[in-house]
């Protein structure tokens, strides 16, 4: 693969079970998913790949994911919640109830529940496009791929702020290379977490 050329494009629905497999392996050592989904390496994939089968569908009826593509292959994503779209409403939660259910155990669910709507509550009362997952296949991390993603958003945000959440300390510095600021730091479930925002007027 050729480093650093991805095709950024808005993704296909037929690719979105391609995408929670690549979030699910790219993210699955994230401080925050072993704590919630458990220490065991491929249980705690096989679970975080269920919660994101849910998740970025609920993701891009309501905003978008983009796609990295090398050679058609994709190896990048980023969900896009649109300004006062980021928080679910009956109907979302509904169809996001069975992707909770059958993702972890009955105290992994607690786990969930407890993470989620603490993060939920922190969100910012003004409009804002909430970003997230980010995640770029492990075997080429470190090549662009994520800041060209990132560098979409921001270039399409059409003047609205920028809002995200994150559970490691390396991705806030990468995220404060792109302008963002960190604006609070909660600790969740004994995990250190930072919430930052990118004001774009």
């Amino acid at each position: 693969m050729q480093k650093n050329t991805p095709n950024i494009t808005l993704l296909p629905s037929s690719d979105v079970k391609a995408a929670a497999q690549l979030c699910a392996l790219a993210m699955a050592d994230n401080p925050l998913h072993i704590t919630v989904f458990g220490q065991a390496a491929n249980k705690r994939q096989h679970r975080l790949t269920r919660l994101f089968n849910g998740l970025l569908p609920y993701i891009n009826r309501n905003g978008d994911l983009l796609g990295a593509y090398v050679d058609d292959q994709l190896v990048g994503v980023l969900g896009r919640l649109r300004p006062l779209s980021c928080q679910p409403n009956w109907q979302d939660t509904l169809r996001l109830i069975p992707t909770l259910l059958t993702s972890n155990s009955a105290l992994g669910l607690l786990k969930t529940c407890s993470w989620l709507n603490n993060w939920a509550k922190l969100d910012p009362g003004t409009p804002h496009w909430h970003l997230g997952p980010l995640a770029v296949t492990p075997n080429v991390q470190r090549q662009g791929i994520g800041r060209q993603l990132m560098d979409c958003a921001i270039n399409q945000a059409e003047g609205v702020n920028l809002y995200l959440e994150t559970d490691k300390l390396s991705n806030v510095q990468f995220y404060q290379s792109l302008g963002f600021n960190i604006t609070a730091t909660p600790l969740l479930l004994g995990t250190q977490t930072w919430l930052m925002l990118k004001k774009m007027r």
